[in-house]
């Protein structure tokens, strides 16, 4: 009987460490040849049961020259070890390129992430306690929206990715506490959409635009029997007369560029739209002034166009452009993509 209770209590045992396994926090986090220099090394995480040095993305909006803020992060240091003092760790945000380095060449693929400058975040405090025979900060540091940020965010009319790399600078208090060398940088990501267009309930503002002015291009022309539904349809006049995009194309496009210098666009109105672009549920709108480089200006669901007959696109803050795309997005397979009439409005 004693034997089997020994042989139980084992078992539990090695149970018990196993599933304990993935959640000890005393086990270092740092290079192997690290622990020659130091005992313990400071890190920093987002809590007890996270060993991640990276979240998803944090999403903001600049809608016109309105921009939402990011949430604020709270974050603590924590020691691979505990130490026989109490552990003074200095933090700080860093702003070189290099710093986010070992961040950008974990991703699949970069959108093009640029380290977050200086005043775009600012942290609660640069200092923090991990009192002696614990692992964890005694008060978290909170990373938020800085001086900056509002003014940063709105500089550029176009989407941005920015990472806040919050860095353990210095460790003192213990001579046997160092610096992680894989977990002393902590990254936040953030992504900024622009939103520079909405669907607009009154008549669109400006002059519109002719055949004359303005040269239309599309990505494909739908075939049926004798019958070509061509880009030409997008400016006859008739809004019963559709273009459609041929059935094989995923990557429905239109465009409209100025045979000459740019205007300042303000809106678009579609007609003849209802029940028939619901093959893509999004449309994203470009503009270029140079006829090469496009600049997102935002991207609105297809379904209203699918109800109405007509429908009007503003520019929120009106675009200096040589050109506009429309760019369908997110194929689904159950229809068409046509419009029967697109109509280009500018202010000059």
């Amino acid at each position: 009987m004693q034997k089997t209770l020994s042989i139980a209590c084992a078992a539990l045992f090695l149970g018990l460490t196993s599933c304990s396994k993935s959640f000890d926090l005393d086990a270092p986090l740092f290079d192997k040849t690290e622990t020659q220099t130091a005992a313990s090394v400071a890190y920093i995480k987002t809590g007890d049961f996270d060993l991640a040095k990276s979240i998803s993305p944090l999403t903001v909006t600049l809608e016109g020259t309105t921009i939402s803020e990011f949430t604020a992060q709270e974050r603590y240091v924590y020691l691979s070890k505990p130490a026989d003092q109490d552990v003074t760790v200095t933090v700080a945000l860093a702003t070189t390129e290099a710093s986010i380095a070992s961040f950008t060449k974990t991703l699949t693929t970069n959108p093009g992430y640029k380290v977050a400058p200086e005043g775009y975040a600012k942290l609660s405090t640069t200092t923090v306690t991990i009192p002696k025979g614990q692992t964890k900060s005694s008060a978290a540091i909170t990373i938020s929206v800085g001086d900056k940020y509002a003014e940063i965010s709105k500089a550029n009319a176009a989407a941005e990715y920015y990472v806040i790399p919050v860095q353990v600078s210095t460790v003192s208090g213990s001579s046997s506490v160092g610096v992680s060398q894989d977990y002393g940088t902590y990254f936040i990501p953030v992504k900024k959409s622009y939103q520079n267009i909405s669907y607009y309930t009154r008549d669109p503002q400006g002059t519109a635009l002719t055949s004359a002015d303005i040269t239309y291009d599309v990505s494909s022309e739908l075939s049926w029997g004798t019958s070509t539904y061509s880009k030409d349809h997008l400016y006859d006049g008739d809004p019963s007369d559709e273009w459609y995009s041929a059935y094989s194309d995923d990557n429905a496009w239109i465009t409209g560029m100025l045979a000459s210098g740019t205007k300042k666009f303000t809106a678009l109105l579609f007609k003849g739209t209802d029940g028939k672009t619901n093959a893509f549920t999004e449309l994203e709108i470009f503009t270029t002034q140079d006829g090469t480089n496009w600049v997102s200006q935002g991207v609105l669901s297809t379904s209203y166009l699918n109800r109405e007959s007509s429908a009007v696109v503003r520019f929120i803050n009106p675009v200096e452009a040589k050109g506009i795309k429309i760019q369908a997005l997110n194929p689904t397979r159950m229809g068409l993509f046509g419009i029967g009439e697109l109509t280009f409005y500018a202010e000059n």
